[in-house]
Order: C-alpha cells, then sequence, then structure tokens
C-alpha cells in the first residue's frame, strides 16, 4: 500500500509541476509577442509601405517601373530620366549615351 501511495503522490506532483511550468513559459512567450520587438519573420501584408505617388516611367537600364517622385533622377539632353535605384543610374552614366535599347529592358537590376 505504501508503494501504491507514494506513486500516486509522485505522479500528483509531476502533473502539479508540469502545470506550473507550462503556464509559465506559455506567459513568457505571450508577453514577448505583445511587445514591440522586431521578429525574425514579417508577414508582407503587414508591413506598411509608402503608397506609390506619381506618374510612372521606365528605367532605362533594366526596365523597370517606377514612380517619379520616389525614383532617382538623371537630367541627360534635356530630358529627366528615372531609375529604380542607384547601381542603375551609375551603369547608365557608364554606358554613356549608347544605350541603344532604351526603355527596352532586359529585366536584370543592379
Amino acid at each position: 500500500m505504501g508503494v501504491l501511495l507514494r506513486y500516486v503522490l509522485e505522479l500528483i506532483l509531476a502533473w502539479v509541476a508540469w502545470r506550473f511550468i507550462s503556464g509559465a513559459l506559455q506567459q513568457v512567450f505571450t508577453e514577448r509577442r505583445s511587445t514591440s520587438e522586431p521578429r525574425l519573420y514579417t508577414d508582407p501584408s503587414k508591413v506598411k509601405r509608402p503608397a506609390v505617388t506619381g506618374e510612372m516611367a521606365r528605367d532605362p537600364v533594366c526596365g523597370m517601373f517606377v514612380s517619379t517622385e520616389l525614383s532617382q533622377r538623371l537630367h541627360h539632353h534635356g530630358q529627366t530620366l528615372h531609375f529604380c535605384s542607384r547601381e542603375c543610374m551609375e551603369r547608365f552614366q557608364k554606358q554613356g549615351t549608347g544605350a541603344g535599347d532604351r526603355g527596352q529592358g532586359t529585366g536584370t537590376r543592379g
């Protein structure tokens, strides 16, 4: 009888300890989620991005469409050219005016 009673008491003690530890862990992780700490993964649908404003123009290097208000700009022969990135603008400047397929981008960036 003593062995059975001891076994039941150990079982109850283990169950109480498990409930306490799991409750404490759940509270820790719940509090962590509620704070504004950065997370490793952010749902793209919840990321606030600036709205695209202004007209759209085509990058003469890669062919990507960019907002005329948010793009990199270069004045070239009396015309304002819009680029998706500084890298595309620098590539255009290195090529000079020899961009024969202007606006017919290859689809590659950078």
